[in-house]
């Protein structure tokens, strides 16, 4: 990747997504978004009419997920090609008013769940019995297991009104992160004495050089904007975080915690498990990072040296088709089926590879159920991207499976197992190239990336579900979230996680501003599904790779069971209990394993 970055237009079109596939233009956008000024008056002719029977409630849902169904689709083209350069006007504007049209959908509609609940519990239950619903089934049950947390008609209305406003504060950080500061970062000197303005991609992979002046200076010039910026990211992730207990408490939660789980039918103290799970075996990390800063040769530890690898890498730089060919091979133990229809992606440009200016920083895997799957990349030659590839592939063929397999209403699964297919690939991965090294340096390198897997996707993951649970106890319990309260809590975490092997000095300092440079704390408890899915998927991979008989088929039938059963029902039908804390044992048990590994080659 050459050191300017790139305008969107000097990217070539097969480095590209295809997003004209969803929208030839945009002009065929607005065609399909005029359809939908009528949805709102269509919706009322429902209005107190549910009881009538249960033909007259199979149509209104018919309806409402066929408008339902047109919106996601405009908005998925919206927010995509505003993905491509969040400082492209004229798609925040369609994105815009794409939210404002969910926003009037959502107001038009919010009848039909109070009234859906009003009917008889008897009554309903035998509807679901009839032929007419049959389809929606399980839908409606799930939806009915909210009955307790679903407010009058005018309340709805005015909850659903509020969804706007309270986005808002996400967009504003995203704005904020991957428009506004980055035009402020720094240039550094690179490795070869080329003067490189830092940019999100390339502070990842600054991280990761051997060179220890250039992992320092990109840390400091980085954090020194991060720095500037905490104030207004204080305001924003509070905004965020009220706006969650709001929510929360609107809808008679105990936390916003527990209303966040409630989606997900998990209980508390999955959560909670997670989080205890990890600090009995902090020890471990502590030892690996003790074991890193021995290895590096370092007096002492900073936080600038976390990613840099303890063993030079042979192959530091990948090519695209590189990585590529590498994930295809890594899935092959998933069949011939699996690796055909992924590879079909990647030559039909299911992936935007490479940065550019005004690109949304990081990776994701997005569609909609009328779209096949698209990933957001911002490739950089990297080993670390080449998993970020295989991760995100995980995704899209679980979006992929699940829409193949179920209806529309049926098809998107619960975010507890989000992570799972993603981090089955990784580890996939890992096992492909473990087997290809016979150099113990090569070895040594990939058992360190493996551990690096482990800190970034269990252990840091579960320091973020820590402090995210944190900040919003301290806002339940009536307290503001400033940025001094937001720093030191950080940094104590941080501290916490990290053990007595760093520094912990001015340099160090800056690591306390990390929390408002990371996206996720807008999800509304996200993260601990990664260290989650990281333990699912080493359960699954490790039968998958033993050859164990069935684990494969009751891979794939996860993969396809979209939300058409409970998600830790659909996971367990993979061989993974959640309500139990051995996945998280065992997998913190590998980790431990991968060390002594490691420790016996160096």
């Amino acid at each position: 990747m050459p050191d300017e970055l790139k305008t969107r237009n000097e990217i070539p079109a097969f480095a590209t997504w295809n997003v004209e596939s969803i929208y030839a233009t945009d002009d065929d956008w607005e065609k399909d978004f005029d359809k939908t000024a009528a949805f709102m008056e269509s919706m009322k002719k429902w209005t107190g009419r549910l009881a009538n029977g249960p033909g007259t409630l199979q149509s209104s849902i018919e309806e409402l997920l066929s408008q339902h169904r047109l919106l996601e689709k405009l908005f998925t083209y919206a927010s995509m090609k505003g993905d491509e350069d969040l400082g492209n006007s004229l798609y925040s504007g369609m994105l815009s008013r794409i939210r404002s049209r969910f926003v009037e959908f959502n107001a038009a509609h919010s009848f039909l769940i109070p009234e859906l609940l009003a009917i008889p519990e008897d009554t309903i239950n035998s509807w679901l019995e009839k032929l007419e619903l049959e389809p929606y089934r399980t839908w409606l049950q799930d939806i009915l297991r909210f009955r307790s947390h679903i407010l009058s008609e005018k309340e709805e209305v005015l909850l659903a009104n509020t969804s706007e406003i309270i986005s808002g504060f996400s967009s504003a950080f995203g704005k904020l992160s991957n428009v506004d500061m980055p035009a402020r970062l720094p240039e550094i000197e690179d490795e070869n004495g080329n003067s490189v303005k830092l940019t999100s991609g390339k502070f990842s992979a600054f991280l990761q050089k051997k060179d220890r002046r250039v992992r320092k200076d990109a840390f400091l010039g980085f954090y020194g904007e991060v720095k500037g910026n905490v104030a207004t990211k204080a305001a924003l992730l509070e905004g965020q975080v009220k706006s969650d207990i709001f929510r929360a408490r609107m809808r008679n939660y105990n936390s916003a915690l527990e209303a966040s789980l409630f989606n997900d039918i998990v209980s508390v103290s999955v959560y909670d498990s997670l989080i205890k799970s990890v600090h009995d075996n902090l020890p471990v990390l502590h030892r690996y990072f003790q074991f890193r800063k021995n290895a590096l040769d370092l007096d002492s530890a900073h936080m600038y040296d976390v990613n840099v690898p303890i063993v030079p890498e042979s192959k530091a730089d990948y090519t695209w088709d590189e990585a590529v060919n590498l994930t295809l091979e890594a899935v092959a133990p998933l069949g011939r089926d699996y690796v055909d229809a992924l590879a079909m992606g990647f030559e039909n440009r299911w992936v935007d590879r490479y940065e550019n200016q005004g690109k949304r920083s990081g990776a994701y895997s997005g569609g909609c159920y009328d779209s096949h799957p698209y990933i957001l990349h911002n490739f950089n030659g990297t080993l670390r991207s080449v998993f970020t590839l295989a991760h995100e592939a995980g995704h899209s063929m679980h979006s992929l499976l699940s829409r193949i397999s179920q209806p529309y209403h049926m098809s998107e699964y619960k975010i507890i197992v989000a992570e799972v297919a993603s981090t089955t690939n990784e580890m996939l991965l890992i096992d492909l190239l473990l087997k290809r090294m016979d150099d113990k340096q090569d070895k040594a390198y990939l058992l360190d990336h493996l551990l690096g897997t482990f800190k970034s996707t269990l252990v840091r993951q579960t320091m973020f579900a820590e402090f995210e649970k944190m900040i919003h106890e301290h806002v339940e319990s009536g307290n503001p979230l400033t940025p001094d309260y937001l720093n030191s809590s950080y940094y104590d975490l941080t501290k916490l996680y990290h053990g007595d092997s760093f520094a912990w000095d001015d340099e160090d300092d800056f690591i306390a501003t990390e929390w408002s440079r990371i996206p996720h704390f807008y999800y509304n408890f996200y993260v601990y599904k990664y260290a989650t899915g990281l333990s699912s998927a080493i359960d699954i991979s490790s039968r998958i790779l033993s050859g164990e008989p069935g684990a494969i088929d009751s891979f794939i039938a996860f993969l396809k069971g979209g939300s058409s059963r409970p998600p830790l029902e659909l996971l367990k039908g993979a061989g993974v209990d959640l309500t139990t804390p051995e996945p998280v044992n065992l997998a913190l048990k590998k980790m431990e394993n991968t060390l002594e590994e490691l420790e016996k080659i160096i």
